[in-house]
């Protein structure tokens, strides 16, 4: 089997697996789709509480406070170390004078 003989085969294998990644990809989406129609129309009829909503907002509030404290922490800890650090010594070339070598 020559080089031109396996640039086709891998041609032809990677087009045939590119088709079947599509055709998957457009039948789950249809699913989905049909399962979120589905769903839509049993619920239509149902509107949530707006005690739920005010719930999830501030909750929602809360998280985005939390993150942003650990964020300036994360950010405080970086400052702290980077002033920290100190530049190291310069390496120093010394001779070793004599070295023994194995045989």
């Amino acid at each position: 089997m020559n080089d031109q003989d396996l640039i086709n085969l891998l041609l032809v294998v990677s087009g045939a697996l590119s088709v079947t990644t599509l055709i998957f990809g457009a039948l789950w989406l249809r699913a989905r789709e049909r399962a979120l129609r589905v769903m839509l129309t049993s619920n239509s009829g149902r509107e949530a509480p707006a005690g739920e909503i005010t719930h999830l907002v501030h909750a929602v509030d809360a998280i985005a406070v939390e993150v942003e404290r650990i964020s300036e922490a994360q950010r405080f800890t970086a400052q702290v170390l980077a002033e920290k650090i100190e530049p190291e010594p310069p390496l120093v070339k010394r001779s070793p004078g004599r070295v023994i070598t194995p045989h």
